[in-house]
This record gives C-alpha cells, structure tokens and sequence, in this order.
C-alpha cells in the first residue's frame, strides 16, 4: 500500500509538492480505510481520488508513479549513454539543469511468508540543458521492518553503498555493470542478484492504464484481448461484471486469428454479434481498465487509472470502489490511485481520500489534500463545495 509520494522539478511541478496519504488517527473508523501491512495502528485509504482543471498537473502525480517504477525494472535496456526517457524537468530556465526528485513509501512483502516492510525509495535523475535524464544522481532505498528505517542501498552517482540486507559486498564485480543511466535493481536482477530480482517483481504490482498511445488502436487491442485470451478466469469475471453494467450485453468472445485475436459480443434480441469495434466507448473503456482493478484486487497492490471517468457511467464508479472495500473481494489490501473530472464521484469519497492540483497561470503546479484545507469539515457533499470553488482547483472560464 503506498503510504506517500514526493516530485521535484517534474513535467509541471516545480517546488517539491508532497501526497501523504497516511489516515490521521482522530479520522473515524469507516471501511474506505484499511491498516497498513507493515505499520501498527496506521490506516491508509484504499481509493485515492485526485481532481482538477485539465493540464494543471493531475496525470503528473501519476505519472511520477508509473516512471519511476519503469525506470528501477526496465532502464537495463537503455543503450549506453542514452538519455533517460520520461523524467522531463519544470521547462523554466533556472530549473532546467536542477535534478528531478521522486521519493515514493510504500508497504509490501516480497514473499507471502515474509513480513511486510515499510520500504522507502529516492531517486535524483540530472539533466544538462539539451540532454534531460542525463544520468542517475541519487538512488536508494531503506526498509522500516520494525518501525526502524535502514539502508538496503544508497549510491551518489557511480559511487555505492550496500546495507546487510541487499546481500551484496562492495567488491562485488556485478556492480561494474550498472550504467549512469540505469537503476541499481533493474541491472543486478539481470545478473541474477536475489534481492533486486525480488524487488523488481514485487513492483509489478502496480497495474496501470498509462500506456505507451503513440502505438495504433489495433496494436493495443492485440495486447489487451491477449491477456484475457490467456487468463480465462479474467475473461469469466468480466463477463459477470459486464452483464451487471450493459444491461444489454451478454457475453464477450475472444476468437484467435493469425494477426492477433478478435473480440465479438452477444447481446440479448440480436441474432449476430458485434465487433469490438463497434462496442460503446463505455464498454470499450470498462473492458480496458477491469483486467488492470482486477488484477490487484487478486494479487494486491495499486491500480493507477489516469481520467477514470472517462466514458464510465456515473453509477458504476461507486461499484467499483465498493470491490475495493469490501474485504472478501480485496482480502490484500489492493489500492486504487486514480484522476477524474466528474465532481459526482466526489461523494462517494471522504476527505482524507481526496487530492487536488491546481496551476495558476504562468505558475507551476500545486498539489494538496481536501483534509489540509482548514476548516474543511467531514462533509456530506463535497462536490457542492469543489463545485462552488470553496476547495479550488476548478478551471475559470472566460
């Protein structure tokens, strides 16, 4: 369960804006917050909502997510000397050479009969004026299995310092392989290190639709209608769920064909089926973001969805969050991490579950929680209050 996030000099953020999503202990006992696996007596949301106008840096909190989590599994395959994609400065001139800053905490456990550890991971990524994500600054990462936080590595640039529990001594000839550009793990699992190959594994908990659109809407299907070919029980629970949403739909069927597979579905009064194609954008969207919400519900871990709302009908937004809280559909604690604009949905949520981002003209974005605005009371509608500009970050038209 993620615990808290920290950006600097990010895409739209300058100045370093924190999320801490730790529950405070006076907030009452409600079903929408589960303890933390790894720290006695604290409580974590298990939906995360974060709203705002459009390009005021809602994706960004996310994104800062999805891409440090990429960079520490797969920055191993950047050529030698090429830049590190994705980590893209403040575009202001006195920030442009400064590093970009991502600190993430988060509880997890490497194996279901190890015990769960408050883990804390920092990254500094340098950037030159022309060549951003030039090379890693600062790496590291610590562990809190008792409440007490210690080093598993720490590296400044090309110089490293391994802790006890990374199982790695300092003359160790595998370290001579991890580049500028790329993570200390996602080098070492490669070499068959334990420790980074078990971190790196465990991070495929997170589940997200960010995904790479520069590639065609075929090629993201093929990819899509794969993973539910290959995982039948997926296909069955989509089913179920997509018979309770589109009262009309009956089944969807997964036809393998020579250039990837095919989807129709069967509707109730229709003699044929219809392609995927000609699907609603709604069940389209349903069908791409419940193997993701599945997935962690299963295994545990965070789904980060960027717009949920999109083409989703209001009421099934709330059913969702309900699969989070109910205990025997999520018995691990899974998390959902998630930007909207609909302002509905911000009642189906408490205020230590809601974020907002703002960005005022010509500034850089802000981030904050609905409960560190004074005076903000456990309200019973917030979105008359988000609506009405008492919490900010809403677009002035006109």
């Amino acid at each position: 369960m993620i615990h808290s996030i920290t950006i600097e000099n990010f895409f739209s953020v300058a100045d370093r804006q924190e999320m801490d999503f730790r529950v405070p202990a006076n907030a009452p006992d409600l079903a929408c917050f589960r303890d933390s696996k790894a720290v006695p007596d604290q409580r974590l949301p298990l939906i995360i909502g974060i709203y705002g106008p459009n390009a005021s840096g809602k994706t960004t909190a996310l994104r800062a997510i999805t891409v440090a989590g990429d960079f520490v599994q797969h920055s191993f395959i950047l050529q030698p000397n090429s830049p590190i994609p994705h980590f893209s400065p403040y575009a202001q001139n006195n920030w442009m050479n400064r590093p970009t800053k991502i600190v993430i905490e988060y509880d997890s456990q490497f194996a279901e009969d190890a015990p769960a550890a408050l883990f804390r991971y920092e990254l500094h990524i340098g950037h030159e004026r022309g060549n951003f994500g030039s090379k890693v600054i600062y790496e590291s990462l610590s562990s809190a299995p008792n409440g007490k936080s210690r080093r598993i590595f720490e590296r400044h640039e090309q110089k490293f310092t391994f802790g006890r529990d990374f199982g790695m001594s300092s003359g160790d000839l595998r370290i001579q392989s991890i580049r500028p550009n790329a993570s200390v793990t996602s080098t070492l699992a490669q070499l068959n290190h334990k420790f980074s190959s078990d971190f790196n594994l465990s991070l495929r908990a997170v589940r997200t639709n960010m995904i790479d659109q520069s590639k065609a809407q075929r090629e993201r299907d093929i990819a899509l209608l794969s993973f539910y070919m290959q995982r039948p029980g997926y296909l069955q629970s989509l089913n179920r769920e997509l018979g309770r949403v589109d009262l009309g739909l009956e089944e969807m069927r997964i036809h393998p064909e020579n250039t990837g597979p095919t989807a129709t579905f069967k509707h109730y009064g229709l003699d044929s089926e219809i392609e995927l194609a000609q699907e609603s954008a709604g069940t389209r969207r349903f069908i791409e973001i419940f193997h993701l919400i599945q997935f962690v519900l299963d295994d545990g871990g965070l789904a980060v969805i960027d717009e949920l709302d999109t083409d989703i009908h209001p009421l099934v937004i709330p059913e969702i969050f309900r699969w989070f809280y109910d205990q025997q559909r999520n018995p691990k604690g899974a998390q959902l991490l998630f930007t909207a604009h609909n302002p509905a949905i911000l009642d189906e949520l408490e205020k230590e579950q809601v974020y907002f981002s703002e960005k005022p003209g010509g500034k850089p974005t802000r981030l904050y929680g609905a409960r560190e605005i004074k005076g903000l009371r456990r309200e019973p509608s917030l979105m008359k209050k988000y609506l009405s500009g008492e919490l900010g970050a809403v677009p002035h038209i006109g």
